[in-house]
């Protein structure tokens, strides 16, 4: 064996990018606009279509349609209970939680999205439900059961396939803020974007913080 020399090159030896390998993709396009808790996009709406008497960004019709007909074929009873919901019902819906339920502003905004901050409102996310009967207007629908269906866990699995991604993996709510009060939140993303993001347990904000963190502003602890 040799000696191991004394002094010499002391150069750091650069750390691999564990993320290098990110896909060639347009950040700036439609598949990645962000609302979060942190994160507004104002009165935004997108281009509209409907999927089943919900609205729906009609640029993501096709995958949704997609994803949808693969949980039937599937086996389940699959349903989506909300999609697309504009600025004024976000801001409707808002404005009752923070006089009917809240306890003051501060409370609210740690339980609820206002408007302009629900990735709802890009059309972009879907909840799904196994009953056909979910009303998109609830309020009080108790909808936790469906982290414990088959269904869900279907989803969670095959989602990526499809160019979705589970919203608001438990553990990232530092980048998201407030969850979207349906576990079976499921958004668009593009095939690429979304195998990449599970296998590097990656959430939508710190997809996009890859490629350009100035669009992802994060409140200071």
């Amino acid at each position: 064996g040799g000696t191991t020399p004394s002094g010499g090159d002391d150069t750091p030896t650069p750390t691999p990018d564990p993320y290098a390998d990110k896909p060639d993709i347009d950040i700036n396009s439609w598949e990645f606009q962000l609302a979060n808790s942190f994160n507004s996009i104002g009165e935004y709406e997108p281009p509209y279509s409907g999927l089943e008497g919900q609205g729906i960004n009609e640029l993501m019709l096709g995958p949704a349609t997609e994803f949808l007909n693969a949980a039937r074929a599937a086996g389940f009873s699959a349903y989506c209970s909300t999609i697309f919901r504009n600025y004024e019902f976000q801001d409707n819906a808002y404005r009752s939680f923070v006089y009917n339920v809240a306890q003051d502003p501060v409370d609210a905004a740690n339980r609820m999205l206002g408007p302009g901050l629900s990735d709802h409102q890009t059309g972009l996310a879907m909840d799904f439900t196994d009953d056909a009967g979910y009303n998109a207007y609830y309020g009080s629908f108790e909808d936790d059961y469906m982290k414990d269906t088959d269904l869900y866990r279907w989803l969670v699995d095959n989602c990526t396939d499809y160019g979705f991604v589970l919203r608001y993996p438990e553990g990232k709510e530092a980048f998201y803020g407030v969850a979207c009060n349906h576990p079976a939140h499921f958004r668009y993303v593009g095939k690429e974007a979304a195998k990449y993001m599970k296998e590097h347990d990656l959430c939508l904000e710190e997809f996009i913080m890859l490629y350009d963190e100035s669009k992802v502003y994060l409140p200071q602890p």
